[in-house]
């Protein structure tokens, strides 16, 4: 797995969920997708208790080699016709400058991929080049070179990605009676600030539900390990020029 995952940026792990898991995450799911107004995945009981799920941390250790926090987590339902997601990367940072530490998302396929509603794209070894999340959002959901279609994956398998590495998902006719239930978690490296996500307390609601369930990781909802990222997404957008001569160690040098 380390292997694989340090030269091509992604590991898959068939079958990883267990049948109870996966029926009870598909519930879930469902809730989450029904529920008006729409709330963070989080919230749900069984969705946020999955950040901290024994098996899954087992392979994050492995892959950051020390500590690190939990970043973010989406759930949706795809059902029939669902439209696509062009080509992007999920790395946060502002701006994308470099790769100095592992950040990772763990896509969980509740009933897999076979083909229909819509199909996972990677491109393998993209994930060492820091680029703009959306640079490439204008090419659609087409091939590009050295592009890889994920289709065909049992129910409850795992794909951890290196958040860097260009992905998209490509729409596919069919699927009408068996819609898509999807999860995705992230992940990134101690050591440098994370910019922050966009649901305010959820670091210390997780972490409270995390040591009332008999949890032994509090330390991956940490507070200081963030920016406020809101703050920063507004910041870049104001800025002009090089980004570089607004640095102090720039300025004073």
């Amino acid at each position: 797995m380390l292997e694989t995952f340090q030269d091509q940026g992604y590991a898959v792990f068939p079958e990883f969920l267990e049948k109870a898991e996966i029926d009870t995450l598909k519930a879930a799911v469902d809730e989450h997708a029904a529920a008006q107004p729409q709330r963070h995945a989080y919230e749900n009981e069984q969705i946020g208790a999955l950040v901290w799920h024994p098996r899954v941390g087992e392979l994050v250790d492995e892959l950051m080699g020390g500590p690190y926090v939990f970043h973010h987590i989406h759930a949706a339902r795809h059902d029939a016709g669902k439209n696509g997601v062009s080509w992007h990367q999920d790395y946060e940072q502002y701006p994308q400058t470099n790769r100095s530490h592992l950040m990772v998302h763990v896509f969980f396929y509740l009933n897999g991929l076979n083909g229909t509603i819509g199909d996972l794209l990677l491109v393998p070894g993209s994930h060492r080049y820091a680029t703009d999340s959306r640079a490439l959002t204008f090419l659609g959901t087409s091939d590009l070179p050295g592009s890889i279609t994920v289709d065909d994956v049992p129910p409850g398998s795992v794909l951890i990605v290196h958040s860097a590495m260009w992905h998209a998902r490509r729409p596919k006719p069919g699927g009408e009676d068996s819609p898509r239930w999807f999860i995705d978690a992230s992940y990134g490296r101690s050591g440098v600030k994370w910019p922050s996500y966009r649901a305010p307390g959820m670091l210390a609601n997780l972490r409270e539900r995390h040591v009332a369930a008999g949890g032994t990781r509090p330390w991956l909802f940490d507070e200081t390990q963030f920016f406020d990222g809101a703050r920063a997404r507004a910041t870049m957008g104001s800025l002009e020029g090089s980004v570089m001569l607004d640095l102090p160690q720039w300025q004073n040098s």
